[in-house]
């Protein structure tokens, strides 16, 4: 096992040092709309390059956003958005069996007893499934580090997949409609009209999940209450 965990650190150290060596001088963006640009007639190989950098670069911990915004600029709205959505659920939950077979172990014997470990376990065994979604869905903590963080704590694999499936909705929504309002020329990135497409897309997920969230504490509640209320004796 831990020669395992030696190969996974070595080949993502290798994967960002190549990333840093072909970037060099230019951004990611500029490189792959050039290659988009050269490759247009050629839709399928650039749909299962796109997939491919997805999966590499979740697996690594590299920048995948640019990658979904080449996958709207490319493809119609919809397919872009359904390929992009499930591309990344793989690469997601492919880094979370990764993670999780080769380094909670470790993690659980080292850290596990440390108090900060302990009450984060005890939250997401609480609130379950939303407890991912609302860390991917509003953009509080970097995409890489949930992906590889969570895998380290007790949460199930079913309750990491759903909250995955649902919180990666606005990230995906809201990157692959940029790229396809840059090509269809609708608004520009640089416009104030995107921050206000972005600013809405992000807070309608936000209201969504934040009334989801008091109705499923109002629905806890009550449940508690209930539960003392039957504890008592006639």
């Amino acid at each position: 096992m831990k020669q395992f965990r030696i190969i996974i650190i070595a080949f993502i150290l290798i994967t960002i040092g190549a990333f840093i060596y072909l970037t060099a001088g230019t951004d990611p963006e500029s490189l792959l709309f050039e290659r988009i640009m050269v490759m247009d007639q050629h839709h399928l190989a650039l749909i299962l390059l796109l997939c491919a950098l997805t999966l590499l670069s979740t697996f690594t911990g590299l920048p995948i956003f640019y990658l979904s915004l080449a996958m709207g600029f490319l493809l119609n709205f919809t397919p872009a958005f359904l390929i992009c959505w499930g591309v990344n659920i793989v690469a997601v939950m492919g880094t979370y069996y990764m993670v999780r077979f080769a380094f909670s172990s470790y993690f659980e014997e080292r850290y596990g007893k440390k108090k900060l470990i302990r009450r984060i376990n005890k939250r997401i065994q609480k609130y379950g499934p939303w407890t991912v979604v609302f860390s991917r869905g509003i953009y509080i903590i970097p995409t890489n580090i949930i992906n590889f963080s969570f895998p380290l704590s007790n949460i199930s694999t079913r309750t990491y997949f759903l909250g995955t499936v649902i919180g990666l909705m606005p990230e995906c929504l809201l990157n692959v409609l940029t790229g396809y309002l840059i090509k269809h020329e609708v608004i520009l990135l640089s416009t104030p009209e995107t921050r206000n497409w972005q600013a809405l897309i992000i807070g309608g997920f936000i209201l969504i999940f934040t009334i989801t969230f008091i109705l499923l504490r109002i629905r806890q509640n009550r449940k508690k209450k209930f539960r003392i209320i039957k504890a008592i004796p006639l």
